[in-house]
């Protein structure tokens, strides 16, 4: 048990870890796409369940 968090330790120290502002940055972009296409399939919803009302009340 020892021997394996000596290895997660030593791993730990090989790992090269992005800068704040790089991942302020990606959080943002992340953040701002998910709501685009949060946007995107929601209006794309509503409009087929229009749609679908349309030709259903006919």
């Amino acid at each position: 048990m020892i021997t394996y968090f000596k290895n997660v330790a030593a791993e730990m120290r090989k790992v090269s870890w992005l800068s704040m502002e790089q991942t302020t940055r990606e959080t943002i972009a992340v953040i701002s796409i998910s709501i685009i296409f949060a946007a995107i399939i929601g209006a794309s919803d509503w409009l087929l369940q229009q749609g679908v009302n349309l030709f259903l009340s006919k």
